[in-house]
């Protein structure tokens, strides 16, 4: 929490010496064709911008193409939901094999911030609030020196996706109330739906395995900066080589169970998008023709002397 609020006092900071800056759209060249441009950022957007992700998310539920998003990532948690209690053996048969730990050791480097020592906890931390901070004060470090509107936006994004996704990933945790892999009573752990909330503020491992927090505030930021910064190819085979190494340590360590992740990874691609899609204008200069010809396929059945012929037909 110190670290978002320190975020928030840089990008203050930021807005504070950029606002002389007359230029009020910047293009980022993405491809030959395609540039992305955008608007001179808004420092209070990080803010005001959340109840319009709700609203946004809201709105794209009733598309059609999100809709099959929405059934994949719930028809693959009820695929998962049944050898959850294996996969958990399994994945740490296979941690024991490697030497990887089970617990997580960190040290402190002031104000009480945490460093992981060992690799479990590094993994771990992959889906910690604080390194999506992290990388969000680089960008915006790098605003700030080239007054560079992408950077300063996508800091503000993976901001303004942590506090979205704070609410939302609380609220489900909170009508499931799944146990932990290391709490659990029964295999997959209980699911104890809508628990007191003061047993829960009291007992919070008892109830918050599902959804997984950490696997969609890494998915958000992922998603934030690589649909920032299509041209970079590398981006999203990196974060979600990070998003396996961190749900494979999370089965280990027992924090949760592999049915946890779909749910987490939906709403943390589906938030980060909203936020970003929001701030970007697209130019696309790819050239086109009026007279171009357009091969159409079309299949046809005819009767060549009493014979049933089939057969294919290309339409200009």
């Amino acid at each position: 929490m110190r670290i978002l609020f320190l975020h928030i006092f840089l990008i203050a900071t930021l807005f504070t010496f950029a606002q002389n800056d007359s230029v009020e759209l910047q293009f980022h060249r993405i491809n030959e064709n395609i540039e992305y441009g955008y608007k001179k950022p808004k420092f209070f957007d990080l803010f005001t911008n959340i109840p319009k992700n709700y609203v946004d998310l809201g709105k794209g539920l009733t598309k059609k193409k999100n809709l099959a998003w929405v059934g994949l990532a719930v028809a693959t948690t009820a695929v998962l939901i049944p050898p959850d209690q294996d996969l958990i053996m399994h994945a740490q048969d296979i941690s024991s094999t490697v030497d990887l730990s089970q617990t997580h050791t960190y040290g402190n480097i002031a104000l009480g911030i945490d460093y992981p020592t060992n690799s479990a906890a590094l993994f771990y931390h992959f889906g910690h609030g604080n390194v999506s901070l992290l990388f969000a004060s680089g960008f915006l470090a790098t605003g700030l020196i080239k007054k560079d509107y992408r950077a300063i936006h996508t800091s503000i994004e993976i901001g303004e996706s942590i506090l979205t996704l704070g609410v939302m990933t609380q609220g489900l945790k909170r009508v499931f109330g799944r146990q932990s892999p290391h709490r659990a009573t029964v295999d997959g752990g209980e699911w104890n739906f809508f628990p007191n909330l003061g047993e829960y503020m009291r007992n919070t491992s008892n109830f918050d395995a599902m959804p997984s927090g950490h696997m969609a505030t890494l998915i958000s930021t992922v998603t934030v900066i690589s649909n920032n910064y299509p041209e970079i190819r590398w981006i999203k085979p990196l974060g979600y080589s990070m998003a396996a190494l961190m749900g494979f340590e999370m089965m280990n360590s027992g924090v949760h169970w592999a049915s946890d992740y779909p749910i987490g990874f939906l709403i943390g691609y589906s938030v980060a998008t909203v936020s970003v899609n929001r701030r970007i204008t697209k130019h696309d200069s790819t050239p086109t023709s009026s007279n171009k010809n357009k091969l159409q396929p079309n299949f046809f059945v005819s009767s060549l002397y009493g014979v049933p012929v089939y057969g294919i037909r290309a339409e200009f």
